[in-house]
């Protein structure tokens, strides 16, 4: 069963499968991908506990922990539900330690507030030692004109260079430079055949425009990094903030040691939250 919160601007609907936000409409009309070409099946997965392609190597051993995370293939529990809130938990199990060797109870909380959606993560360390996790979002944005007419507008000065990947989502070494500014036309030609724009760091806050208008502002205080992707041919972007970045080709370090990856003392607990307001198209 789906749960659905409404305000009155914003109905969304969220399944326990992942977590997922599946749906969301704004005075009616539907902003999430909905798979309309059939490239991409996903809406907005939630990534826990990593990011991307990310080895999870710890204490010497290997764990055959999948890209981007279990999280977004397990059932989650519902914790609290109100018109407007849900909080769903997924906790540690025999199957999440075959692959990540530490317990956790992760809680996620949709939030309508007003023209806005919050999504907060929350990690708890049920155990006495120290874990190492990441997180992030892969939300989607279904757009009514073609990419090449959407740019982006960032909160302050940035200097855009892109890290650039291979084809297993590995990071090469390499960057892209685009120059500095406030504002990013979306460049079409890289965002093709899977390949993903990887910004380290960047401002906390970025507005996504159609032409002169605003279509949705995602505020994401807490994530050092903010990824672009779209699937082949789809009229839509997903607008990322990750935790940590992938794996560079050929790396061998421990988990903890990655980039971005958070420790979390025995009994501690974590919470990271980002907003996405819409606007009338």
């Amino acid at each position: 069963m789906r749960f659905k919160l409404e305000n009155g601007a914003i109905c969304a609907l969220i399944d326990p499968l992942g977590a997922e936000l599946v749906s969301l409409t704004f005075h009616g009309t539907e902003r999430l991908w909905q798979n309309e070409n059939g490239s991409w099946a996903g809406h907005a997965p939630v990534l826990f506990p990593v990011c991307g392609n990310c080895v999870m190597l710890c204490g010497g051993s290997t764990f055959p922990l999948p890209r981007h995370g279990f999280a977004r293939k397990m059932l989650f529990g519902c914790k609290s539900q109100t018109k407007n809130s849900l909080s769903l938990v997924l906790r540690s199990s025999e199957e999440t330690l075959r692959q990540y060797p530490f317990e956790f109870v992760f809680t996620v909380t949709y939030r309508l507030e007003g023209d806005s959606l919050s999504i907060s993560y929350e990690t708890e360390n049920p155990a006495k030692t120290t874990m190492y996790f990441s997180w992030g979002g892969h939300l989607s944005h279904a757009l009514f004109a073609p990419l090449s007419q959407h740019g982006l507008h960032f909160a302050q000065e940035e200097r855009f260079c892109s890290l650039l990947h291979d084809g297993e989502g590995r990071l090469t070494g390499e960057r892209k430079d685009y120059g500095t500014g406030k504002n990013f036309p979306l460049p079409e030609e890289d965002l093709t055949h899977g390949n993903t724009l990887i910004f380290a760091p960047v401002s906390r806050e970025v507005t996504l425009f159609c032409g002169e208008k605003p279509f949705a502002r995602i505020a994401f205080e807490g994530f050092p990094y903010l990824l672009l992707w779209r699937p082949e041919g789809a009229r839509m972007l997903c607008i990322e903030p990750w935790g940590n970045l992938p794996d560079a080709a050929g790396e061998a370090l421990s988990f903890p040691q990655k980039a971005g990856v958070c420790a979390l003392g025995g009994g501690e607990r974590a919470k990271i939250t980002q907003k996405i307001t819409y606007f009338e198209v």
